[in-house]
C-alpha cells in the first residue's frame, strides 16, 4: 500500500532486490502473491487498530478474500520485544488488555496467521522467506479487492463488535453492514423487524429480533449496559 512508503520497510525490501509496486489498497498493506496478505502494524498501530475497532474490519476482509492472510506485529529494535510483562497480564479476558484483544482476534478468525517480527530487518528477511516458489501477484486485481467497502468506518469498538458478532442473524457477510449503518447495540436493539430486513435480510432478521426480545436473562439490557459503558 502506498501509505507503507512513510515506514523504513520498502526502502530494506528494496535493498533485498525485490520491486514494489505502489498501489492504494482497501485490503492489506502488502500483497505478497495472488493468495498472501499481509498487514503490518507496529506496536502504536496496533493499540489504535485496537481501540478503533479497525483491526477486525481488516482481519474480516483478509481472511474473506485471501487463502493466506498474515497480521505481522513488528516491533522497535530499540525496545522490549513483549507487548506488556508477564505480571501484567490476568487469567481473565479484559477489554483494556491488549493481550485479551489479541485471544479475541485469534478466536473471530482462526485462519488469520500472526507474525512477530524482531524488526523492520527481519520483517524484510521473512517477506523475502514467505515469496519463494510463489507466483507475482497481479497490482491491478489487487487494487480492486474490497472496493466495496472502502468507505467503512465502523463506529463499533472492540467489546461491542465482539458481542455483535456473536448474535444470531449476524455473519461475515453482514456484519460490516451493519457496523456501518447502525451507531450502537441500542440502536440496533430497537429496530422494528422491518426496519432489520432492509438491513439484514428477512430471516436473518426474524432471528435477531426474536432473539433481542425474548424474554429472560439473555440480555438485551445486558448488550445495551455494555454498548453504553464502552461510549463513555
Amino acid at each position: 500500500d502506498v501509505r507503507e512508503f512513510r515506514s523504513a520497510l520498502p526502502s530494506l525490501l528494496h535493498q533485498r532486490g525485490m520491486e514494489l509496486v505502489p498501489l492504494t489498497l482497501e485490503v492489506g498493506d502488502y500483497i505478497l502473491s495472488p493468495t498472501i496478505c499481509v498487514e503490518r502494524k507496529s506496536i502504536p498501530d496496533l493499540v489504535g487498530s485496537f481501540a478503533s475497532g479497525r483491526l477486525f474490519q481488516q482481519a474480516e476482509k483478509m481472511t474473506r478474500y485471501y487463502k493466506i492472510a498474515i497480521l505481522l506485529i513488528e516491533f522497535d529494535e530499540n525496545r522490549s520485544f513483549g507487548l506488556q510483562s508477564v505480571s501484567s497480564i490476568g487469567q481473565d479476558i479484559a477489554a483494556g488488555s491488549i493481550a485479551s484483544k489479541l485471544v479475541l482476534l485469534t478466536l473471530h478468525f482462526p485462519t488469520l496467521r500472526i507474525l512477530w517480527m524482531r524488526s523492520p530487518h527481519v520483517t524484510a528477511l521473512m517477506f523475502d522467506e514467505l515469496k519463494q516458489n510463489q507466483m507475482e501477484p497481479d497490482g491491478a486485481e489487487a487494487e480492486k479487492i474490497g472496493q466495496e467497502t472502502a468507505d467503512a468506518n465502523s463506529q463499533f469498538s472492540i467489546v461491542p463488535q465482539d458481542i455483535l458478532r456473536k448474535l444470531p442473524g449476524i455473519n461475515a457477510n453482514n456484519v460490516t453492514y451493519v457496523m456501518n449503518h447502525v451507531d450502537s447495540l441500542h440502536e440496533l436493539s430497537t429496530m422494528s423487524v422491518a426496519k432489520l430486513t432492509t438491513l439484514i435480510g428477512a430471516a436473518n432478521a426474524k432471528q435477531l429480533h426474536d432473539f433481542l426480545h425474548s424474554r429472560g436473562p439473555s440480555s438485551l439490557a445486558a448488550f445495551a449496559a455494555v454498548d453504553d459503558e464502552e461510549e463513555a
